[in-house]
């Protein structure tokens, strides 16, 4: 009985390790299960993110020449659209400022006898008072162009004839004058806002003709007028009553002291 007894303590305590043993045993195993998935985590996760960044690099770059061609192709048309849009719509003719600078060249072109910008002519028509040599009235033209600068340059011709009859005696004196001339015109100069009236002040120089003749026909007659060279001198004025028409008065030295008659601009 007693031996009976000692083999079932015996029995109880190897059942007693063996279900310790087969407890630590399943620990283990579990623990080992556990290791084995974590280490297997990592070596499962990185290929599934390599596979990951590869398509996103994949994606990223079949996805880019796409944007860029796509951009390529609507910026002609954005910035026509965005040209189109911004373009300022112009203004109808008759809606448009005219600038100052125009408008005074078109009101002093009626008016004015010297505008910039175009070649002005000057004719002048009269006769001398005074005349230098001898007596009677010069009968002259002069004729001047703009040049430049309130420039103008042209020609003079004076004709004059006086002479004495008495008792069947009969004598005369001609003279003629021809020459270049030029003058400078004082408007500017002076800050005159008329633009009718042009003062000027100029030169001739030229050539002188004096003949004498009479009905006696001395040929030794020695003249106290010679023919030759002369030089005159001479400031004026013309004022236009019109566009084109006006009068003009001339004082000086060359043929006659003073000169007036008629101008015309054009």
């Amino acid at each position: 009985m007693k031996t009976l007894f000692t083999s079932l303590r015996i029995a109880a305590v190897l059942f007693t390790v063996g279900v310790c043993s087969s407890s630590v045993i399943a620990q283990q195993s579990a623990q080992a299960v556990r290791r084995a998935t974590a280490a297997a985590k990592p070596a499962s996760a990185s290929p599934s993110l390599a596979s990951g960044k590869s398509s996103a690099a994949a994606s990223l770059t079949s996805t880019k020449p796409a944007t860029a061609s796509s951009s390529a192709a609507t910026s002609p048309a954005v910035a026509s659209s965005s040209a189109i849009g911004t373009a300022p719509a112009r203004e109808p003719a008759a809606n448009r400022p005219v600038s100052s600078a125009a408008q005074p060249s078109r009101s002093l072109a009626a008016t004015s006898p010297a505008v910039s910008g175009s070649r002005h002519k000057y004719l002048n028509v009269g006769l001398g008072l005074a005349a230098y040599y001898g007596g009677g009235l010069p009968l002259g033209a002069s004729f001047e162009v703009d040049l430049k600068d309130n420039i103008s340059i042209g020609a003079s011709v004076d004709y004059m004839r006086y002479g004495y009859n008495s008792g069947g005696y009969k004598w005369n004196y001609t003279f003629v004058y021809a020459g270049a001339r030029a003058s400078y015109h004082l408007a500017e100069v002076l800050n005159i806002a008329d633009k009718k009236f042009d003062p000027y002040a100029g030169a001739t120089l030229g050539l002188r003709y004096a003949g004498y003749s009479d009905n006696y026909g001395y040929d030794n007659y020695v003249s106290p007028y010679n023919s030759g060279l002369y030089l005159g001198i001479h400031v004026g004025a013309r004022y236009l009553f019109s566009e084109k028409l006006g009068g003009f008065a001339e004082v000086g030295y060359g043929v006659s002291a003073l000169r007036l008659g008629l101008t015309s601009t054009f």
